[in-house]
């Protein structure tokens, strides 16, 4: 049994620096997640469209969510035994098709089912990307290589989203989501027909069912406890990112966008950043990023009266959620076990997941529209208990690892 992650597995074809596949892998995300939170830039189209309020379409994102987290680890498990270039293909085909089929949409229930279908294909597709993505790269890229991979998301934020609502202003939702679901499929035959195989070894059979004995689950279980913070302190505030701007800093509405295009460009300057720090200092960078969002959300809770602060605070806050999510499925596949790997790459989309469908609810019963600062209080703290588990996941994995040694 192959219990580190140190060598990339033989079946995978490891080449010095493995960029096209790599890139292929990080336009998949871009599309998925840009589709996890489309309806939100569509909303107006889609509600005059399909007859329904808006809050009913904000319900597709929330819907989306849920899906994930009760799908993901359970698909994740079913499909172990296969080729994980099938798996990620084949979950891209899916989800391309149920794109299309929202955007035949005849009703609104009809756009819900094609919705839950496209998560249930997004959270398989989350779960083994990066166990894949890991398994291309050798060790001392496996920071850079994630990096680029989940570039996807932020750029998702920052372009994907923009560019997706141009597209239902000019030629109408509908034709987005076959947008969507065009490039989807086209990337899930790339992928198929293109990249390499990498079927993950099998423990022996002694072994399979002592994953609750595997020395990896403690480290795992502190990443991916600060993880679910992290998520929940991120979406408390960020849902309520325009009321912050408006009401607590006095910002007028046509600078707000612009902050915001500041905020993402920070973001993709984080990720980029993630990948240098995750294969050169990867512990010490682990613990200060979230630290690093504490002082952000720090500078955002008291001093919003100042624009130069709030700047400076969305500036680090961008930078910081840029790099956070490289890092941690860089420091969670060093940690984990063959016998793990793919639990913790399904977990963490779970677990984040979770974040997302709390995150907004807390920020609605603390501070809300009336009093956003209060969010961002809450989060510098649950930023600050998300630091210092980080830590002791990085303790625990330097335990696991000097095991293995």
């Amino acid at each position: 049994m192959t219990t580190s992650t140190a060598s990339p597995p033989a079946s995978a074809a490891v080449s010095p620096f493995p960029l096209r596949p790599l890139l292929i892998l990080s336009v998949a995300v871009l599309v998925t997640v840009t589709a996890e939170s489309v309806p939100a830039g569509l909303m107006p189209e889609m509600s005059a469209d399909l007859g329904v309020s808006p809050m009913r379409i904000g319900l597709l994102i929330s819907v989306w969510a849920v899906t994930v987290i009760f799908t993901s680890l359970p698909l994740a498990r079913a499909t172990t035994r296969f080729d994980r270039r099938l798996v990620v293909g084949g979950a891209l085909a899916v989800f391309a098709l149920a794109n299309v089929a929202t955007a035949l949409a005849p009703t609104y229930e009809f756009a819900m089912a094609t919705r839950v279908a496209a998560a249930v294909a997004h959270g398989l597709f989350w779960a083994v990307v990066i166990v894949y993505a890991s398994s291309l790269l050798a060790p001392t890229h496996l920071g850079r290589g994630l990096a680029i991979v989940t570039a996807g998301g932020t750029a998702a934020a920052v372009a994907g989203l923009p560019a997706a609502t141009l597209i239902a202003q000019t030629l109408g939702w509908r034709v987005t989501f076959v947008v969507l679901g065009s490039i989807a499929l086209l990337l899930g035959v790339i992928v198929v027909r293109g990249m390499p195989r990498y079927l993950p070894e099998r423990p022996p059979s002694a072994h399979r069912t002592g994953i609750l004995k595997d020395p990896s689950l403690p480290a795992l279980a502190a990443f991916g406890t600060a993880a679910t913070l992290i998520a929940i302190a991120q979406f408390t505030s960020f849902t309520y990112i325009r009321p912050y701007l408006a009401v607590s800093a006095s910002i007028e509405t046509e600078w707000a966008a612009g902050m915001l295009f500041v905020y993402g460009a920070a973001g993709m300057v984080g990720v980029v950043t993630a990948g240098f720090l995750a294969d050169r200092f990867p512990r010490i960078s682990l613990a200060a990023i979230p630290a690093l969002f504490a002082v952000a959300f720090v500078v955002l809770a008291v001093a919003a009266d100042s624009l130069f602060a709030v700047m400076a605070g969305l500036i680090a806050w961008g930078f910081a959620i840029g790099a956070i999510f490289p890092l941690l499925q860089t420091a969670l596949m060093r940690a984990s076990t063959e016998r793990t790997r793919t639990l913790a790459s399904a977990g963490i989309v779970v677990l984040f997941n979770i974040g997302i469908a709390v995150g907004p609810w807390i920020g609605g019963m603390l501070g809300g529209e009336t009093s956003p600062t209060v969010n961002m209080a809450v989060s510098a703290s649950a930023m600050l208990v998300a630091s210092v588990l980080a830590v002791v996941g990085i303790v625990l994995g330097a335990r696991v690892g000097a095991a293995r040694a």
